[in-house]
Order: structure tokens, then C-alpha cells, then sequence
């Protein structure tokens, strides 16, 4: 996973713009993704994370 696809799912679940250099961290914990930013941890089902990154794609590639 890349620090785009981290920001992207960051940005969704937070509901606002997470820019790629801010994300510190971004780890596997069993079946979850733990990402952390300067002011939040999030953590999101690893299932979530790639609906998240599989919805951005389709956004994309329909504009």
C-alpha cells in the first residue's frame, strides 16, 4: 500500500482532506489498517480500506 491509498482511505473515513506527507504510519494489525496522522489514529477494516480505494478508482475513471 502506498501513502496515496493510505490518505485516500484516511480522507474518506475522516470525511476531510488527509494530504499524503502527513500520514506518519500506516500498519497491519490482523485484519485491520491502522493509519496514523499527526492529530488521529484510524483504524479501518482492511475490507473498508479497499472499498475505499476501489470507489476513488471508479470516481476517477468516470470523470
Amino acid at each position: 500500500m502506498t501513502s496515496i491509498e493510505v490518505a485516500i482511505a484516511a480522507s474518506m473515513e475522516l470525511g476531510r482532506i488527509i494530504y499524503p506527507e502527513y500520514i506518519e504510519a500506516a500498519i497491519r494489525v490482523g485484519e485491520d489498517i491502522s493509519i496514523l496522522t499527526p492529530d488521529a489514529i484510524i483504524t479501518i477494516p482492511r475490507r473498508i480500506f479497499q472499498t475505499y480505494i476501489t470507489d476513488w478508482l471508479e470516481a476517477v475513471v468516470e470523470i
